[in-house]
């Protein structure tokens, strides 16, 4: 009997509230598709990429952000059902009115929660098996490798986790409306709907006084970000976040009364048809529920947050994927490492002898490195070629590039003369004080005919730039242009007018920033002035193709410098140095790890961006039915009295998009100000720019908000229709 109750209230309720139950649906859809991810590597061959730990470490990073879409999920069935709970008071009053005891009402209640539990699970999961059938096309997509074969993968792991995750929520829920249910007293329950049909206004001074205050906040909040920065989550970041949040909550605390305050006195706007209804329709609804608009409104500044920024950021792991794997390998000295010990005589002082004694090692090992430098003529590739046999075997074609750095002009200098900076403060601040780096222009040369790139001529007493990073660009073109000067070895030295944007490594990301090419007289002179390379980049063409030509590279890597026990169990395959190799980086690396950043983010930006989105539109979705429902007298007192089709419907309209559009206008203005910071402090600096996933998010919210915003006033619609029947004219 119980059971066909509960199956009979679920039949009833499915019209009104089947936007909860799609949610749900889509949820457990995109938890299992995400997080069956890590299955799908077996329909690729990554032997030969060596992605299979990419696919691993994206699994792994779904996983944990999972655990915070399982909380949202959670707080979306516990909200929603504790809604649709304090609705239905007066039905469960009327129950025990019957004559049935509170135990089997709660009985109704939790057959009601498994009933839609199992079944939002049973369709989200078939609909999570055909996502990730689909999101395995868009896996290959990003990481530019084909499928071996095709086949229908099903993940136990992602099966067992979503099943786990949700029938915890689902029982919390069935725990949680099972104690409501008990300790709500009969004449509550009775009383429920005239209780819930009063009009709730604040005062309109206070209002007015506290809407003030949270547009001060707010204001205080974006001008703290702004000045933070986002460099680091340090003080300053975390009173912007607590400000914004507060203000949020003040904002829609405030909001209702101080609009209603101005619109009543407007009087041709709130005597006109059913603005004074509407009004207070809305006003009543935002001040009862100023909480969860809050919240929503929080959310939704999250999901456009992460959404937009975690786009651009996979963007910039594929924007330079060309430049960035011009070379089959790059070999990378970094000579500024080998500074020897300690040698500040007070703090030598304070230290034990066996630290001393450390020192004294640390300045004899760097003093052996320097000699081994010293007797190639710090040749990297001559090294190479006399310590391992492989070389003849591996190379083709080379290029080696000593970067320099002199203190006779820095970059601040330079920003200073030119008023041009890095576009970020701190950045700026970082390099200030740093020498200008400089390149040997025969050096340049033989790397630009090795890529078949144009090469420069600077003549004796000339410098031209090279520039490859967004950042410096400004001062790059401004240092280059003709007749500007620098001083470089106590020598000056006249722009030709020549920039060139040359790669000097295999990297992700574009790493030279403003390096001036100049005679190769200026290099000697630094050299005789006892000035070493700061850092030294040897770029290899194999004979071989890249998969075997990555191998001998690391053979012949080990052999020139093999590493130590501890090293080789740190994943190291030789033993780096400052000189003649520190880093190895090969093409293939980079397309794997661009690749699979690319994937990483993108797919952790569409799951939270998504499941956020869903899970606000679905709050405020149930909120305005509710409403709709509960008004249903107010509706009809409408129509009793005259009001139109129309009007009541053009009423109704304006009650829903107010209630979508005012906290999704509140999370934009958020938004704005935290990507804008972002986008200054990371995206501009890696060359992207944000306004195309800017667009995408637009997009997104366009087609996912915006959906749930018209299914929310066609069923509010259909409900007052069903309700007034004939009774609405027009």
């Amino acid at each position: 009997m119980l059971a066909k109750l509960a199956f009979r209230n679920i039949r009833r309720s499915v019209k009104d509230y089947g936007v909860y139950f799609v949610t749900l649906v889509f949820g457990v859809a995109v938890f299992y598709a995400f997080n069956s991810v890590t299955s799908q590597s077996i329909l690729f061959d990554l032997e030969d990429t060596a992605s299979a730990s990419v696919f691993d470490m994206t699994g792994q990073m779904l996983g944990m952000f999972s655990v915070v879409i399982a909380c949202v999920l959670g707080f979306l069935v516990l909200y929603a059902n504790g809604f649709l709970i304090r609705r239905r008071k007066q039905e469960f009053g009327t129950y025990l009115m019957l004559g049935m005891n509170p135990s089997s009402v709660s009985v109704i209640v939790l057959l009601e929660t498994v009933a839609v539990g199992l079944v939002s699970l049973v369709v989200g999961l078939a609909l999570g098996f055909a996502l990730s059938q689909g999101l395995s096309f868009v896996t290959a997509g990003l990481f530019n490798i084909q499928m071996t074969q095709y086949r229908f993968v099903f993940s136990t792991d992602a099966f067992l986790l979503t099943l786990g995750c949700f029938v915890l929520i689902f029982a919390v829920t069935g725990l949680f409306n099972t104690l409501s249910i008990r300790r709500y007293k009969l004449i509550d329950l009775l009383s429920a709907r005239s209780k819930n049909a009063r009009f709730r206004v604040r005062n309109p001074w206070i209002s007015l006084v506290g809407f003030v205050a949270a547009v001060g906040v707010i204001a205080w909040a974006y001008v703290t970000l702004v000045d933070n920065g986002l460099m680091q989550f340090d003080e300053g970041f975390w009173r912007a976040t607590a400000l914004m949040v507060a203000g949020t909550f003040l904002f829609f605390w405030s909001l209702a009364g101080f609009v209603l305050a101005v619109i009543e006195r407007t009087r041709g706007v709130y005597f006109k048809g059913l603005a004074m209804f509407t009004t207070r329709q809305i006003a009543s609804k935002v001040n009862t529920a100023f909480v969860s608009l809050s919240v929503v409104c929080v959310m939704l500044f999250f999901s456009l947050t992460v959404f937009s920024t975690g786009m651009g950021l996979a963007r910039a792991f594929t924007g330079n994927i060309e430049d960035g794997t011009l070379y089959d390998a790059t070999l990378t000295a970094n000579v500024y490492l080998n500074a020897g010990g300690v040698h500040d005589e007070e703090a030598l002082a304070s230290m034990s002898e066996e630290d001393r004694a450390y020192q004294r090692v640390a300045d004899e090992k760097a003093a052996a490195i320097a000699a081994d430098a010293e007797a190639y003529d710090w040749d990297i590739a001559a090294k190479l070629a006399d310590s391992s046999g492989v070389w003849d075997e591996l190379v083709d074609r080379f290029a080696q590039v000593d970067v320099y750095q002199t203190s006779d002009t820095t970059y601040g200098d330079l920003m200073d003369r030119y008023g041009k900076d890095l576009g970020n403060e701190k950045q700026s601040a970082a390099v200030h004080k740093q020498g200008i780096a400089v390149i040997g222009v025969s050096q340049f040369n033989a790397l630009a005919e090795m890529t078949g790139r144009p090469t420069v001529d600077v003549g004796e007493d000339g410098y031209a730039v090279n520039n490859a990073f967004d950042a410096t660009r400004a001062l790059a073109d401004a240092s280059a242009r003709k007749g500007e000067m620098i001083e470089v070895a106590g020598r000056m030295l006249t722009a030709t007018g020549e920039r060139r944007s040359q790669p000097t490594q295999d990297a992700a990301f574009a790493a030279d920033g403003a390096n001036f090419i100049v005679p190769d007289s200026v290099i000697a002179d630094l050299r005789g002035q006892g000035v070493r390379p700061d850092q030294s980049f040897l770029d290899i063409m194999y004979k071989t193709d890249r998969v075997q030509g990555d191998a001998l590279l690391e053979q012949m890597l080990a052999e020139v410098s093999p590493p130590s026990a501890e090293v080789s169990s740190s994943g190291w395959a030789f033993g780096p140095k400052p000189w003649p190799v520190t880093l190895s980086f090969t093409a293939e690396e980079v397309l794997v790890q661009s690749s699979g950043m690319n994937l990483m983010i993108s797919y952790l930006a569409l799951y939270i961006g998504f499941v956020f989105l869903i899970a606000t539109a679905a709050v405020l979705a149930i909120q305005q039915l509710s409403e709709t429902s509960d008004s249903l007298a107010r509706y009809k007192v409408l129509a009793e009295i005259g009001c139109d089709r129309r009007m009541i419907f053009r009423s109704l309209r304006a009650q829903v998009l107010v209630y979508f559009l005012v906290p999704l206008a509140l999370a934009v203005a958020h938004t704005v100000c935290a990507v804008s910071v972002i986008s200054d402090a990371v995206l501009e600096q890696l060359g992207v720019s944000v306004f195309e996933p800017a667009l995408m998010t637009g997009v997104l919210v366009a087609v996912v908000y915006g959906a749930y915003l018209l299914v929310t006033y066609f069923a509010s619609k259909g409900i007052i229709r069903a309700s007034l029947g004939k009774k609405l004219i027009g």
